[in-house]
Parts: C-alpha cells; sequence; structure tokens
C-alpha cells in the first residue's frame, strides 16, 4: 500500500508502518490524529502501547473500548518487533474482525520487523502493510518545495536542484534521512534574510558532504585507481577531515572485503555473509565486485600495515599525509 493512499482514502481496522523515513511516519501519524480524534478528546480516544512486553489483551481491550464524543478510536503500538514474535492466532482472528471505529497502526520505526514471519506477511497479504520508503525524482522536489513554502520563503527551481543536489539526499552511498535534509533547510532558511532563498545562501550554509567524499575515495581505492584515489584523498584533506577518519572507513573496507573473500571461498549463503558483513544488499553488491581486483594474502598483509601506519601517525608528527599517500600508493598498485 502507497503511504499517499493514508490521505486519500478512510482509514479503518489495523495497519503496519514501516520504512526508513521516520519523518513520513511521524506525519502520517499526526495526520491521523488530527483528522480522527476531535481536538481536546485525545485523552478519550487516543492510546500509545509499547511493542516490549505488550499482552495482546492489553491491545483488544483498548480496541473494543467504544470512543467518546468521535466517529473513530485511534491506537498506536510502537516497537512492533519486540510484540510480533508472539503473536498468536487468536489475535490475528481478532485483527480480522476489528469495529469500524478502531484504528490501529502497528509501528517498525527502527527497520527491525521480521518480514518473512507471519506478522508481516498477515499485513502484506491484505495490502496494509505501508512503506515509507526514501523520496525519489518530483516527490522530493514537491517535499523540499512545500516545506520551504510553508516557512514563508520561495526558491527558485534550479536552486532547489542545486539545494538538493548537495545535500546529498538519495546519495546511496550516503544516509541522509528526511529529518537530516529539513534540518538543513532549517539553517538556511535562518540565513535568509529577504523573502527568497539563494544559490549564495545555501553555499554558505551547506558545506560540501564529506561523506560522499569518503566513498568516492574508497571507490577508487576498491578499483585500484591511484591517480583518483590520490586526488579524493586531498579533497577530503581540503575539508579537513582527520586522519583517523578515513583510516577507519579504509580499514571497515578491507575488513569487509576479507570478510567477503573468505566466507564466500567457505560457501555461505550470501544472506548469511551479508548478516555476518553487517552491510545491506547495496554495499554488499559493491563488496562482492571490488573483491575480484584482490587477493585474500595481499588483503590480509596490508590489513597489517594498515594497523603499522595507525600506531606510525600516533607517534610521528608532520608525516601523516606523505605516509597515507604511501599507504594509497601501495593498496592501488
Amino acid at each position: 500500500m502507497d503511504y499517499k493512499e493514508i490521505y486519500k482514502n478512510e482509514l479503518s481496522g489495523a495497519y503496519l508502518f514501516y520504512g526508513i523515513e521516520k519523518l513520513l511516519i511521524d506525519n502520517a501519524c499526526d495526520y491521523i490524529v488530527k483528522k480522527y480524534i476531535n481536538n481536546g478528546m485525545e485523552i478519550f480516544n487516543l492510546t500509545n502501547f509499547e511493542g516490549k512486553d505488550l499482552d495482546a489483551k492489553d491491545i483488544m481491550s483498548a480496541c473494543e473500548t467504544l470512543p467518546v464524543m468521535n466517529e473513530k478510536r485511534v491506537i498506536f503500538v510502537k516497537d512492533v518487533a519486540a510484540f510480533s514474535e508472539n503473536v498468536s492466532d487468536e489475535f490475528y482472528d481478532f485483527l480480522d474482525n476489528l469495529a469500524d471505529y478502531v484504528i490501529i497502526i502497528f509501528l517498525d520505526t527502527n527497520d527491525n520487523l521480521n518480514k518473512v514471519k507471519k506478522f508481516y506477511k498477515y499485513f502484506s497479504k491484505r495490502k496494509r502493510n505501508v512503506e515509507f520508503t526514501q523520496l525519489k525524482g518530483r516527490d522530493i522536489y514537491k517535499f523540499v518545495e512545500g516545506y520551504i513554502a510553508r516557512k514563508n520563503k520561495k526558491i527558485y527551481n534550479v536552486d532547489l536542484s542545486y539545494l538538493i543536489s548537495k545535500s546529498s539526499y538519495g546519495s546511496r552511498n550516503v544516509d541522509i534521512s528526511l529529518y537530516d535534509l529539513k534540518n538543513e533547510i532549517d539553517k538556511i532558511i535562518a540565513l535568509t534574510k529577504t523573502d527568497t532563498i539563494t544559490r549564495e545562501i545555501i553555499d554558505s550554509s551547506l558545506t560540501e558532504n564529506t561523506d560522499t567524499n569518503i566513498f568516492m575515495f574508497l571507490d577508487a581505492m576498491c578499483e585500484r585507481d591511484t591517480e583518483k584515489a590520490l586526488i579524493e584523498f586531498r579533497n577530503l584533506h581540503s575539508l579537513n577531515e582527520p586522519i583517523q577518519k578515513i583510516l577507519f572507513m579504509l580499514t571497515r573496507q578491507v575488513r569487509l572485503l576479507i570478510i567477503y573473500k573468505t566466507l564466500s571461498f567457505a560457501r555461505y549463503r550470501e544472506s548469511d555473509i551479508m548478516s555476518e558483513m553487517g552491510v545491506k544488499k547495496y554495499e554488499y553488491s559493491k563488496i562482492q565486485r571490488f573483491s575480484r581486483n584482490f587477493k585474500l594474502e595481499f588483503l590480509y598483509d596490508f590489513y597489517k600495515m594498515i594497523l603499522e601506519f595507525d600506531e606510525k601517525i600516533k607517534t610521528s608528527s608532520g608525516e601523516d599525509l606523505i605516509l597515507f599517500e604511501m599507504l594509497i600508493v601501495k593498496f592501488t598498485s
């Protein structure tokens, strides 16, 4: 079920809200409360449960309580992953027969719910699983433009595109949520003394995203492109990115390559390798592709070199950049 349908249709019964965009989930929940509960009647008609240690009987009792001076009663169950592990068939039958005055929303805002188990499948089968994914295409433009308008500011389309691009929202390599983007826009609005947001104001507020540069650096390293890796490393240095942070990310990348090559050689299943690596599909695919450029023995030797380098920069002064560039050349040659 597309989350936009929440704003178009009348709601009744049980729904599962999940996904990475907590801001969209929070907005939808606020909308439901404002639409279906009269102002001042929340104490009678709105119930919030925490999923951990929650008994299904408590939910059933709340659902059977009639609304007071309202047509609907709204119930939220947070942290549903904890609750979902011990749900009985009786509870599913109960959800199938909810009264029309009940709206119950199960919330998985941390993306912890196991989607191969019965709880998720129950909602999926009934098309009442509502996923709040990262906005794409025109939707992100409409979101930013609408938010700026609600703050009584204007922005030209070309600068709107520039703002979104520079924020790195939607980048596969960078974990930026709508909440992060909203916070950045708030900073820009605070700096805007006229009614129109300009590119100069955007530049003064949004510094170049160093996380994006780090991933470009790591990609160049794993592609064994010495020249590009050196350029990206110098870009990071010009942005005052700490050597220790760059080293930490490189160490992590080498460790992931070692885990992948070791477990794939031992014929582990892809899902088990991903779980052991602690990464999602996109990053797993990149590691899988990059692994072809390295032998396992080389990776082990280089990992030792990283540890030696880490010790050197703690005891030496003024040689950090030269030592790191030597490390880059060794890895990419």
